[in-house]
Formats: structure tokens, sequence, C-alpha cells
């Protein structure tokens, strides 16, 4: 099977214990059938026994879609819905919910609550991330927050650093819905995970989870002539 990693030029830094079995981070980016971007943020691990505990220390500037609704108009998952096939409604999460799919579908954990941080727009209507927030996992026994293997996304894949591009399992940090003409949505974190019975920490800054459309557009041409070479 082919994997095609897709690296974007912005300030990325990365930074993690020195034995920590968190490699990075990815994101996952298609556009939709109604137009709007998605994006799937993820922890990346070399484990399948790795958990991440919470994220935190959050920054991000993009405007993300909320849709209506008392369950849905935060970043607060929603049992009902809050999914990776969701197109119209933007979430956070730590890890599935139950650690493992319902029905093939991957819903975002309902044991996901909000640090201090979060000061507005986890349940009261936002569709920005305040300075600093921060999400969890509770109790951090539950299965919720563990490792899971990458093949479980769709998308363009985008990767902090070599490390992460390297990985094959990971984390489920946020389901992000932007406007279809969003080309940038930068975001920098913290998260602290549990790795070989040791809890780590791995940060990123900066990072660019849309790949930019001359990447997209190399990609397109490498299948076009992969193609041409297999006639």
């Amino acid at each position: 099977m082919k994997r095609a990693f897709v690296f974007v030029a912005s300030a990325v830094a990365v930074a993690s214990s020195a034995d920590a079995g968190i490699l990075g981070f990815a994101a996952f980016s298609r556009t939709a059938s109604n137009g709007n971007k998605v994006v799937d943020l993820v922890a990346v691990s070399n484990s399948a026994t790795d958990k991440v505990l919470n994220a935190f220390n959050v920054q991000s500037a993009s405007t993300f879609i909320q849709l209506a609704g008392v369950a849905t108009r935060g970043f607060k998952p929603d049992a009902a819905t809050s999914n990776r096939s969701n197109i119209v409604d933007s979430f956070c999460t730590i890890g599935v919910d139950g650690g493992a799919p319902y029905y093939g579908e991957y819903y975002a954990s309902g044991a996901t609550g909000a640090d201090g941080g979060f000061s507005t727009g986890w349940t009261t209507a936002g569709t920005t991330i305040p300075n600093n927030a921060g999400w969890f996992v509770s109790p951090p026994t539950l299965p919720d927050g563990a490792s899971e293997s990458l093949a479980n996304f769709t998308g363009t894949r985008v990767n902090s650093n070599a490390g992460a591009a390297a990985g094959t399992f990971g984390i489920w940090l946020g389901h992000w819905v932007f406007a279809g003409t969003t080309n940038s949505a930068l975001i920098s974190l913290t998260i602290s995970a549990q790795v070989g019975g040791q809890t780590v920490t791995a940060s990123v800054t900066n990072f660019e989870q849309i790949p930019a459309p001359g990447a997209l557009a190399l990609l397109s041409l490498a299948g076009v002539a992969s193609r041409r070479r297999r006639d």
C-alpha cells in the first residue's frame, strides 16, 4: 500500500519526552460534499497501548463552523452527532467513545470535559477556541483515549514532523469543520499521555492542519504519472 505524506512550510516545533511514544501530530483534511473543509486532528503514536489524557494550552485563531442547537453550538461533543462523518459541526474529543467504533462509526468520547481555560464556547455558542483552553477525558482509566490505527482516518494527511510521518497509530483530538474558502488553520497545543506506564507531554507550535493547494496539486500530478507508468 502506498502512503503519501504532505509536509507544509510553517514554523512547526514538536517537543516531547525523550522516551515518549508520542511522535508528533497529524491532520487528515478533506473537502466535504457540501463544500466545507473537514479536518481530524490526531496525536501520533508508535504503540497501540499509548493513551492521551488531556490537551491544554491550545492556541488557534481559526473560525470554526458550529451546528445551531443546544447540543451542538459549542465544542462539547454531542453523543448523537459528533462522529467523523459529520460535515457541519466542530467538536473536541479525547479519543473514541468506548474505545471502539459503534456500528462502523467513530464517535467522539462522551467523557470529554473542558478545563478552566475553556471560558466560553464549550456548551455555549462559540466558533473560536479561547486562548489556553483545553479538554480532557475523565476518568482517565476509560479506554476512550487509547491509540487506534491511523488507517481509520480519511483525507489528505499532513504531519507536524518527520517522526509523525512514520507513525501508524494515533489518538483523536478534534474534529474541525471550516468554510470551504479556508486555506489555513494553524494550531498550537500540548498534550499529556500515558506511555509505558509513565506520563509524558508533547507539544506542537503553529501546526498547519490544511495542506497547501500546491501540495495537493503535486499529489494529483504524482497520481497521474503513476497511472501513466502502469498503463
